[in-house]
């Protein structure tokens, strides 16, 4: 027969084979191998089961460790914080004894304030205190803050005076002229006057004498021109000069520039210089 018809012996032969491995196999192969899957589900099963709780681990201990990182950035902004506000109390406490051991000059009296009230747009134009006219004051007054070395410096003038608070025009203020004296030889100038502009730490310094020579850095104090300004108050010094332009005036002048000695930003106590008599020669008699 062909190779498409085979004998029937042989086909008996050939499914006697089959049956008789399957038999074996059934009997001893697929248990083994059925078990060899199942204990194989059963491990896939448990590292899966694994490797979730270690997720639900790791996830735990990173919202810990985020929870931890916070609330220690936490302490540490509120330590630097402390620090901080135990610092400027220090320095507060500082400025006030040496403002309290300020002596006044003869014919004046020094009235301690605060600064309760800073104007958020006019930051270093003007700033209110606690005290007014029931404590004596009066408009035009000198507020005076102090150096590091305990000397007394202009911060501004009273501008409004009410019963209880008064508001303080600084020298960062354009409207507020006054006189000022070069240290070393007396040459007087006129704050906020002059051809220069101001800038965020210097204000203008006009009508210099044009014919003398200016040393930058030199103190500029007050002249005791204005009544209710002491003489002698630093108002800072001088940084620099340079020629007012020609057509506004007649080149006889110099203008410049004058940093105020007064650090605006950490002025808290102050003091209100007041005369305790008449200027000489004011309410006598003819």
């Amino acid at each position: 027969m062909g190779l498409l018809q085979p004998e029937s012996g042989l086909l008996f032969w050939m499914l006697l084979s089959f049956i008789v491995v399957f038999m074996i196999l059934a009997k001893y192969g697929f248990p083994v191998i059925t078990k060899m899957v199942e204990e194989r589900r059963v491990f896939v099963e448990k590292s899966l089961e694994a490797a979730k709780e270690a997720k639900a681990q790791l996830d735990n201990i990173k919202t810990e460790s985020e929870a931890l990182l916070q609330q220690a950035r936490e302490d540490q902004m509120k330590i630097l914080n402390e620090a901080a506000a135990a610092k400027e109390f220090e320095e507060e406490n500082l400025q006030l004894r040496r403002l309290l051991k300020l002596d006044p000059p003869a014919a004046w009296r020094y009235v301690a304030a605060e600064v309760i009230l800073r104007d958020p747009v006019l930051w270093n134009e003007h700033f209110t205190i606690d005290r007014g006219s029931r404590d004596g004051l009066t408009k035009g007054s000198a507020v005076i803050s102090v150096t590091p070395d305990g000397r007394p410096i202009l911060v501004g003038i009273l501008e409004n005076v009410g019963a209880r608070t008064s508001e303080v025009r600084t020298l960062f203020s354009p409207g507020l002229r006054l006189s000022a004296a070069l240290g070393t030889t007396g040459i007087t100038g006129i704050v906020n006057a002059g051809e220069r502009q101001p800038t965020s730490d210097h204000v203008p310094i006009g009508y210099l004498p044009s014919h003398l020579a200016y040393t930058l850095q030199e103190a500029l104090f007050t002249t005791g021109y204005e009544s209710g300004i002491p003489q002698g108050l630093k108002i800072g010094e001088l940084s620099a000069v340079e020629e007012v332009n020609p057509r506004y005036s007649n080149a006889l002048h110099l203008s410049g520039l004058l940093k105020p000695a007064a650090q605006l930003n950490s002025i808290r106590f102050l003091l209100i210089a007041e005369r305790v008599r008449p200027p000489a020669g004011a309410g006598g008699g003819r």
